[in-house]
């Protein structure tokens, strides 16, 4: 059984781990606190970002509930204004889902290592 943490506490924790590697974090659609999807875009201060959403998964072996931010578009690099058209799109789709922004020139995901 999945137990899933409440979006509005791993949007905090994010943040929270950007600030501590002096790196902006912005939340900048805020979504539903319970059970909101999570993009994650970061933008590397050079006209491109990456985009990364939550994913929950199950280890059946360590019989444990994973949190994952996997990337949208892996390996490539993408245009802001066109992360800034998919984030739009999926707004249109969910419009309880939550854009966290962040700054950062060496595109590190401060959601990647939550342990969550």
């Amino acid at each position: 059984m999945i137990i899933e943490l409440k979006s509005e506490i791993l949007i905090n924790a994010g943040i929270r781990a950007a600030e501590k590697n002096f790196t902006n974090a912005y939340v900048t659609k805020r979504g539903d606190s319970e059970a909101g999807a999570i993009f994650i875009k970061i933008d590397t201060l050079d006209g491109y970002a990456k985009l990364y959403t939550r994913s929950l998964k199950y280890d059946f072996d360590n019989e444990n509930d994973i949190v994952e931010f996997i990337d949208l578009y892996p390996e490539k690099k993408i245009q802001v204004i066109d992360i800034d058209k998919r984030i739009s799109r999926e707004i249109e789709i969910d419009s309880d889902c939550w854009i966290v922004e962040i700054e950062d020139k060496d595109g590190r995901n401060p959601f990647h290592n939550l342990n969550c």
